[in-house]
């Protein structure tokens, strides 16, 4: 049915139906007045407690500011999702969620806000969007290829948009030219990126703890982006020969996690795990896999900027790089320029592994740091609570 009235309804009564169904239309909950305490999370589309806004909440709960936290969560994740006491967990897409969006004095949400009532003029909405730096191109950068549903739509959440927050200049001139936004970027870093800097060990332990890994052992992590179609290729590798390699070069004990991305998590079933090929498709924060890890593994994935922030290990491997040119994403870097080592066969990433250059790759990363003006140092979600203090004047 839903085919069919797309067929047969215009566009824009179609855009429209899509606005009164995510609640953008229901100015009656502006009878609520609005709590100047009370904070509302999103975490993509309604997902568990992880990327940007779990470390700002962490810093809010660690200075025991006293506000309202309500984190909007899927019907399906509500029971499995794991939170701190002091969050209060709400079903996204429910009245409820839209009552607590309209009450609230900060929304803070990592992708474009679909679900929402009508944005008031003393509310303040944090975009921080779910990288440090991307590969793939974004927004206007590929508007010729977005459907006009999508524009429209990012178009109002930058229109809601009070703040930006920005992890380099790169980004930053992204966020300013790309995504029809004209006001305040801080730059203060990721808040994401901030557990490098920080808590790296505590977080490592709990890892290990839970994959019952021993600590002296090293550990790999695999995690390959997403492609359109649904063929497995690019999701398994010669885990074995890495393992091999890796033992080979860097010495010690190894073990290799495999995260495959959200979007094709249903594949992990088809991959072949013991107790040194572990699966970590399902851990709920990739963030702590990244810190725990000493090597990582990826293709087109943004995390292998958060792992250069980190100062740890990248390889890049895309045996599919031309076809994905041609039929996924546009690019803003060339990956051949990228600091990291790179293999389109498997023979030259085993190559990669064994002859890599630890002097070499410390330079490569610090003149890619330089050249993008990167300021990630570990502070991110400390400046954004406190311009949350002192922009929004919290009643604490």
């Amino acid at each position: 049915m839903k085919s069919i009235l797309k067929k047969i309804l215009p566009k824009k009564v179609i855009g429209f139906l899509s606005q009164v169904k995510n609640g953008n239309y229901n100015y009656y909950f502006w009878l609520f007045p609005v709590k100047k305490n009370k904070i509302v999370i999103c975490n993509y589309y309604g997902k568990g407690y992880g990327d940007n806004g779990k470390y700002i909440i962490n810093k809010i709960i660690e200075e025991k500011i006293k506000v309202e936290i309500i984190w909007l969560v899927k019907k399906e994740l509500m029971v499995a999702a794991r939170f701190p006491n002091t969050v209060k967990i709400v079903e996204y897409g429910s009245m409820r969620a839209l009552y607590e969006l309209a009450t609230a004095k900060v929304w803070i949400d990592n992708s474009r806000k679909t679900f929402y009532p009508p944005k008031r003029k003393n509310q303040f909405y944090i975009q921080t969007w779910h990288s440090p730096l991307r590969l793939k191109k974004i927004e206007k950068d590929v508007e010729e290829y977005l459907p006009e549903s999508y524009i429209r739509m990012a178009k109002k959440d930058s229109e809601n948009c009070d703040l930006m927050i920005a992890g380099c200049d790169f980004s930053w001139d992204v966020y300013r030219n790309s995504f029809w936004y004209d006001k305040e970027i801080l730059k203060c870093g990721t808040p994401r990126c901030d557990v490098f800097f920080n808590d790296s060990l505590k977080v490592k332990n709990k890892v290990y703890e839970h994959f019952k890994i021993s600590l002296g052992v090293n550990l790999i992590i695999f995690a390959p982006t997403f492609r359109s179609n649904s063929n497995i290729d690019a999701y398994i590798l010669e885990f074995n020969q890495i393992l091999k390699s890796s033992q080979e070069r860097f010495g010690g004990d190894w073990r290799l996690l495999i995260r495959l991305h959200p979007n094709v998590s249903e594949l992990s079933s088809l991959i072949n795990y013991d107790d040194i090929i572990i699966d970590a498709t399902d851990y709920d924060d990739m963030q702590e896999l990244l810190c725990a890890a000493d090597i990582l593994i990826t293709d087109y994935s943004s995390c292998m900027f958060d792992m250069a922030i980190a100062n740890k290990i990248c390889f890049l491997h895309a045996h599919d790089l031309d076809e994905y040119l041609a039929k996924e994403r546009q690019l803003y870097f060339n990956l051949y320029e990228l600091p990291f080592y790179f293999s389109k066969t498997i023979e030259e990433l085993i190559n990669n592994i064994l002859e890599f250059n630890e002097e070499q790759y410390s330079d490569s990363l610090q003149h890619f740091f330089k050249k993008i003006r990167l300021y990630e140092n570990g502070t991110a979600s400390k400046e954004i609570v406190e311009k949350i203090k002192r922009t929004v004047v919290l009643e604490l």
